[in-house]
Parts: C-alpha cells; structure tokens; sequence
C-alpha cells in the first residue's frame, strides 16, 4: 500500500499542536510537561503555551502540576491500545528524517520474548516513483518476523540480550534463505560478538542475494536493547563506500529513538502492571527462581545504572491518583 504524502512542517501553527496531540494519543497513561517536549522537540515554554490552548478546548487534559493526557472530547477518536501501535507513532518522525536523509527503506524492530517484528516501516517518496513492487519494501511490512540468522535488524537486537533470551532464540529453526545465509550456532555466536565489537549489524544477500541491510541497536534508558533501526534497499546501494555515512546516520536515528521509545514502554507497563524488560508478554510479576520483580538486563551492557521511572499521578481512564507512600510513625 502506498504511504500516504503528509506535511511535517514544523512551522506550520497546526503542526505543532498535531505533533503534541500525536505523542498523547500514541502513549498509554499520562505525560508530563518535560516529557512531551522531548517527544516533539520543541522548548517547553513552546509545548507549555500549546498545551494550554488544547487544555482550554478539551483536547488535552492536564496542566497545573499534574501531568498530561488526550481530553475527554478526542478519547472517543484517538486510541493507541494496539501493542505497536504506540511504537509505530512515536518512530514515524524520526523514519521519515532518515529515509529522506538517506534516501532508502528505513524500519524499526522490535522483541518479543526471543523473536524480532517489524514494529515500523518507511520509504522515502522519491523511492515509490516507477519501483511499485521493490522486493526488498516486502521484506519490512509491520508484523513481519525477521530471521536472528540473517536480517540485520534482528542481528543488532539478538546480539545484545542475555543467555536465557538467546538460548531461547538459538533453539528455534533458523532458514537457510539464500547461499549466504548461515544457522550455525557457533558462527552466529562469533557473528554477533562482532556486532557488539563494531556496533552495528548488516545483511549481506542473506535474505534476497540481490538485497542488503544495515541496522543499529536503540539503547533505551535502563540499558536495554529491545528495539533497533534499519534501512535496506538493493545490496549494490547500500553496501558501497556509503556505509560509514549511513551507520552514522543510523545511530542519529538511534539515538533519537531512545527517549521516546524508553518514555512509551514506561507508560505501557504503568497501565499493564509489567516490569520494563525483554519478556513484554510475561505477566507475572515473578521470575523462574521465585524471586519478586527484576529487570531484564542485557548481558553486554555496559552501565548497572538505570534511570528510574518518574510517578504518574494521573491514571488513564480515572480519577487523579497519588501513589501511597510508606507509613511513617506518628510522633
């Protein structure tokens, strides 16, 4: 299906408004004034003036200390319940200055216990001109499954998590899709030691002999690797003595991922009750050992720190709440 030609001129007045309305409506629960200006990249005193017009005409619900959320007059139009619904909304701005600086295919990834989808894809509009069946477009269609042995985006993912996931991930059937494909465990062991090492993945006519790819891992905020961005097109195009530029670009795009995507998880599991980590689809609270609640650490990662959720005192849907606090003695 052909994308539809959208205006993200960010200086038209009504833009900037959509762009705010975007961020509410693609992340469950509520967001707070910082949070919002870094999803749509404006100055706060900017986002703070135009939250305060949707405010007043039942667009936006918030303001005053408490934090932000889609007004009762757009809940009945705007809903974002879908499990990559949010991913897909909060990526599109950053895919679209990618594929336009690069002029390829570009897509998001994302895990899902130990297999990697497609959660987002984008082509540039010059690329849709006299190439409407383009193979390597069918390849990143949402929802699709990339193979761990061979697609690029799938490699930067994998090559970062933990033994239980990447156990999990070996022991399924890896294809031998092309000459070039390889399923050894040990090769693909070496294979992404090597990604770690250089910090990116690529695909090299291991899907389509004709096709390449190029990916980077997106580190979210705690660290982990649960998401990567990519582009792909034909092999002659993206293999070439552009690779340098184009993994730098990647990891532009990578980087700028990161917040949104670490803020969208966050908000996702303050409505589901999960823990941020790999096993998204896991809802209990407690892990094989026994033991209560833990994040899911990358093997590879290389800070312990994570940076803590911040509280959110409006729940979607309800009355404001404020979380209880331990009981103190009364003296």
């Amino acid at each position: 299906m052909r994308p539809q030609t959208i205006s993200r001129d960010p200086s038209l007045p009504l833009e900037r408004y959509i762009q705010i309305l975007e961020a509410l409506a693609a992340v469950p629960g509520c967001l707070t004034l910082p949070e919002i200006a870094d999803l749509v990249d404006l100055p706060k005193s900017t986002v703070h003036r135009l939250l305060g017009g949707l405010a007043r005409s039942g667009l936006a619900a918030g303001g005053r200390s408490r934090p932000y959320e889609l007004g009762e007059r757009l809940m009945r139009l705007l809903h974002a319940a879908a499990d990559d619904g949010w991913a897909r909304s909060l990526s599109q701005r950053h895919l679209h200055a990618l594929a336009s600086r690069t002029g390829e295919t570009c897509y998001l990834a994302r895990l899902e216990g130990a297999r990697v989808f497609i959660a987002a894809a984008l082509s540039p509009e010059e690329r849709w001109k006299g190439l409407p069946d383009a193979r390597w477009r069918s390849y990143t269609q949402p929802r699709a499954e990339m193979p761990i042995n061979a697609a690029a985006s799938a490699k930067a993912i994998m090559a970062y998590q933990d033994k239980v996931v990447l156990e999990k991930a070996l022991s399924q059937e890896m294809p031998v899709l092309t000459a070039n494909t390889r399923n050894s465990v040990v090769w693909i062991e070496q294979h992404f030691a090597q990604i770690r090492r250089q910090g990116y993945a690529t695909c090299i006519g291991e899907i389509d002999e004709g096709v390449g790819a190029i990916a980077v891992p997106v580190r979210l905020t705690n660290g982990a690797v649960l998401y990567s961005v990519a582009l792909t097109g034909p092999l002659h195009r993206i293999m070439n003595d552009q690779l340098t530029d184009r993994v730098r670009a990647l990891r532009r795009a990578a980087d700028a991922l990161a917040v949104p995507l670490s803020i969208g998880l966050k908000r996702t599991e303050k409505l589901d009750g999960e823990p941020f980590r790999t096993e998204r689809k896991t809802k209990s609270s407690k892990n094989s050992t026994g033991e209560g609640k833990k994040t899911l650490k990358p093997a590879h990662q290389t800070s312990s720190k994570s940076i803590p959720p911040k509280k959110c005192k409006i729940e979607l849907g309800g009355e404001p709440k404020i979380r209880s606090r331990p009981a103190t003695k009364r003296r």
